[in-house]
């Protein structure tokens, strides 16, 4: 099981690689992200890094009590990503995780931010590789907690709107690392989580990468081993309320 001292490694590992692969493609298309060029990506993360580190460090309880930042010129970007990053990595180490502090999600506290910073980073330095035209690959286990994270915080607190309930029951299997998880539908558009091997109506089967990555919708449905109601496979890929 990942640490919050891992986390940490991580988002400095992740962070200061995109910051290298977005500075070599500022204005190349970021193809999970569109119509967003480096820039825009690179402008994305800088909000986000600050808006964590603004949060945990005010010890904010209450979403009305965020100041936000403005946007520096575009020349500035890539130095004002890195500043941030380092604020972000120091004001995470310096705080107890397990400190209470605002979340959009159901667990209130620092150790859930930590957690957070180090998979938004690690996609979207995925997305930056992509758009520099860079090969990468996210290491196994930390791919399968990513899965962890999404089915038990986008899947549950993220969902679109508009979303129906949930049609069918699905299984995840991570096929070269320790990772099984059961969503079931309930009445609502809230869904129960099991980690188990049991059988769904639909069923998604790769690689930890592979898995998140579709989930993340960075890469098609086609790239998993779908077994099972492919309906209730494409619903629940699609389900989220943003990528």
């Amino acid at each position: 099981m990942l640490t919050s001292s891992d986390y940490l490694a991580i988002l400095r590992h992740e962070g200061v690689a995109f910051a290298d692969s977005v500075a070599t493609a500022m204005s190349s298309p970021i193809a999970s992200c569109e119509p967003w060029v480096g820039t825009d990506l690179l402008w994305h993360m800088i909000e986000v890094h600050y808006s964590w580190k603004f949060i945990v460090e005010s010890h904010m309880m209450n979403p009305d009590d965020y100041v936000p930042r403005s946007k520096p010129a575009d020349k500035d970007l890539l130095s004002e990503y890195r500043k941030g990053l380092e604020e972000l990595i120091s004001v995470l180490s310096s705080i107890d995780p397990a400190r209470s502090c605002w979340t959009w999600a159901g667990i209130q506290d620092v150790a859930w931010v930590i957690r957070r910073m180090a998979h938004e980073t690690a996609v979207h330095s995925w997305d930056a590789h992509s758009a520099a035209g860079k090969t990468t690959h996210i290491d196994s286990v930390l791919a399968s907690d990513g899965i962890d994270e999404f089915i038990h915080v986008m899947a549950v607190h993220n969902v679109r709107e508009e979303e129906d309930v949930l049609s069918g029951s699905v299984h995840i299997h991570c096929t070269d690392v320790d990772g099984e998880w059961l969503i079931v539908p309930t009445e609502t558009t809230e869904v129960i989580v099991t980690r188990e091997h049991a059988k769904g109506d639909c069923a998604l089967r790769g690689t930890a990468q592979d898995l998140l990555l579709a989930l993340w919708r960075r890469i098609p449905m086609s790239s998993l081993e779908v077994i099972g109601n492919a309906d209730v496979a494409h619903q629940f890929l699609n389900r989220t309320a943003n990528n």
